[in-house]
């Protein structure tokens, strides 16, 4: 029977008695010997390639933890680039090829020549020496891969180059900082990258041996892939993503495609909590049209905020278009039961409706509501009833010092454009001119706060990577009921180490991984970040089916110019103006009462 030796690495065959005998020595030490006799009394020798992995998954009982739907994320044709994690330093090589072997024909993988011990696997692998930069042979492997791509084909790739272990002995076990080769590729062929997560760890002794000297975690590989009898490995592949032409960074398409693996980790992907299921009240019946017009048309002509073709934005307060508001509220609930939020009841509303202001879209042809936002004068609403007159309050816990409570703003918040102008450019565009309209008639209100809903037919971890993206923590408002999420080391790495990688497409582009449907980030949080809004915490609103909200605030005379003028149009300037002269007031007022 053959025997596996580590004389199988070498380029040529040792011929001298003492190189012999120093080969037959390393075999033992190394464990070689020992996998030897497992290879030949597993009957491994000579098997072809696919049957070898085969047999190599079931003789050591190896437990696959993949899903039908991972294995879907794989595409069946074209050239492919799938990155993984390297846990274990050898078993993970032979079971995805193994799996996706069973996929399609044309795999390849560039392998630690380490893996030439197994001769009959040599077709799956294209070797490289992933421990010394410039290696003699390294060029030629990567010309490989590219001919590889170039003709259509599936290559895989373990960016690190060595096994996953723990920077120190408190540190997490993860990968070694990945080659920017792999980025480098993603660009030259612009083909689907699946990102690959592969659970799993080796044994303790492996990782303190490590902690002493690096180099003794390769000599301890061939043990670990003995002691790596029943071990279960659960595998995830993610959705294929593809590179735009102008993504041209290799390095940060290497970090992104890293923490994208990372991401896949089921041991940090969570569900939303079940809540006790309210038995939904029909709808409310719809408002008759005429009275909703008759309403309309009978307000003051300054609550008339802008006309675009048959579309008008009005504010009012309840009790000035009853009908109008109770419509509203029906809208409300029935476009919120869309996202799996609302009350449950025949409408949306509470008794701030009572209190706040109401903007609103309204359409003249069909005479019907097709937006609407709710907003708070939070002077007049503290004056009246302190910080219990704010929605928010039963949220958050605002400091004296957070700014709603040092100068009037806007609280926004109850927002819904009607199902069939949601995807219509104008429906969100006529409801921020109005916002404006409105401001620029009050200009004492310079800041806009409140939350964006974040539904939770969002995946938790897509909430979770919105608020590690964009807030900026601050000690002046506490969520009431917090969001909880187990956030990934690399995560956190990726956060500290990638500055300039952190923005706004990144986060967009990682959530459409992760969503099933592909959505990117909600439309509302884009807006206000071009608004240049600062997001300040995550919390659950208890009122409002548990959804998670974005608290945000806006500055808007410091928003972006370009967007000042696309909501006020010719009234900036006057706008400007008003800021100025209340500006010059608030600062006089200072200096006399000093």
């Amino acid at each position: 029977m053959p025997d596996l030796s580590i004389a199988n690495l070498l380029n040529s065959p040792s011929s001298s008695w003492c190189r012999k005998a120093l080969i037959k020595t390393a075999d033992k030490i190394l464990g070689i010997r020992e996998l030897s006799k497992k290879y030949n009394s597993f009957g491994l020798p000579g098997l072809e390639k696919k049957q070898f992995t085969d047999t190599f998954v079931q003789s050591f009982n190896l437990s696959i933890d993949i899903s039908e739907q991972s294995l879907l994320n794989i595409p069946k044709n074209g050239p492919t680039i799938i990155v993984a994690n390297h846990p274990f330093g050898g078993a993970e090589g032979v079971v995805l090829a193994n799996i996706l072997s069973k996929v399609r024909p044309d795999v390849k993988i560039l392998a630690n020549k380490a893996l030439k011990i197994f001769p009959e696997l040599s077709d799956f692998f294209i070797f490289t020496n992933p421990l010394e930069t410039g290696a003699k042979g390294n060029m030629s492997s990567l010309r490989q891969c590219q001919q590889h791509l170039k003709h259509g084909g599936m290559l895989v790739f373990f960016p690190a180059g060595r096994v996953s272990y723990p920077e120190s002995v408190s540190a997490p076990i993860t990968d070694h900082p990945w080659n920017r080769i792999i980025g480098t590729l993603m660009h030259q062929f612009k083909c689907p990258v699946v990102p690959c997560f592969i659970g799993g760890k080796n044994r303790k002794r492996f990782y303190w041996l490590g902690h002493i000297y690096f180099r003794l975690r390769m000599l301890m590989l061939i043990r670990e892939m003995l002691a790596s009898h029943n071990k279960h490995i659960p595998i995830v592949f993610g959705k294929p993503f593809e590179i735009k032409n102008s993504e041209k960074q290799s390095q940060k398409l290497t970090n992104l495609s890293r923490l994208l693996t990372y991401l896949q980790d089921p041991n940090f992907r969570q569900q939303w909590p079940t809540i006790n299921s309210v038995k939904l009240q029909p709808l409310a019946e719809p408002q008759l049209t005429e009275v909703l017009a008759s309403e309309v048309n009978n307000l003051p002509a300054k609550q008339h905020l802008l006309t675009y073709k048959n579309y008008s934005v009005y504010y009012a307060y309840r009790e000035q278009c009853k009908t109008v508001i109770e419509e509203i509220r029906r809208l409300r609930e029935k476009n919120f039961r869309k996202l799996d939020e609302g009350s449950g009841n025949s409408k949306d509303g509470d008794d701030l409706d009572n209190t706040y202001v109401h903007l609103f879209v309204f359409d003249h042809d069909n005479k019907s509501i097709f937006g609407a936002y709710r907003m708070g004068e939070t002077d007049k609403l503290l004056q009246k009833s302190g910080i219990d007159g704010l929605y928010l309050s039963k949220m958050f816990n605002f400091e004296d010092k957070f700014l709603n409570q040092q100068a009037p703003c806007l609280e926004m918040g109850r927002s819904f454009i009607v199902a069939d102008h949601q995807r219509s450019f104008h429906g969100l565009l006529l409801l921020f001119r109005g916002i404006c309209a409105y401001v620029y008639l009050y200009p004492q209100y310079k800041i806009l706060y409140g939350t964006v809903s974040l539904s939770k037919q969002y995946d938790p971890l897509s909430v979770l990577l919105i608020e590690q993206f964009l807030v900026t923590k601050t000690d002046k408002v506490t969520p009431k009921v917090s969001f909880n999420h187990p956030i990934h080391h690399e995560l956190v790495k990726y956060l500290e180490n990638s500055i300039s990688d952190v923005d706004i497409e990144t986060l967009d582009k990682l959530i459409k991984q992760i969503e099933p449907d592909g959505k990117g980030l909600p439309v509302l949080v884009r807006q206000y970040h071009q608004l240049g809004a600062v997001f300040h915490c995550v919390g659950i609103d208890p009122n409002f089916a548990l959804t998670p909200g974005l608290l945000l605030s806006v500055d808007l005379p410091n928003a972006p110019e370009r967007l000042l003028k696309l909501y006020l149009g010719d009234k900036l300037p006057i706008y400007r103006s008003k800021i100025k002269d209340m500006e010059l007031a608030e600062a006089k007022q200072g200096a006399s009462s000093v």
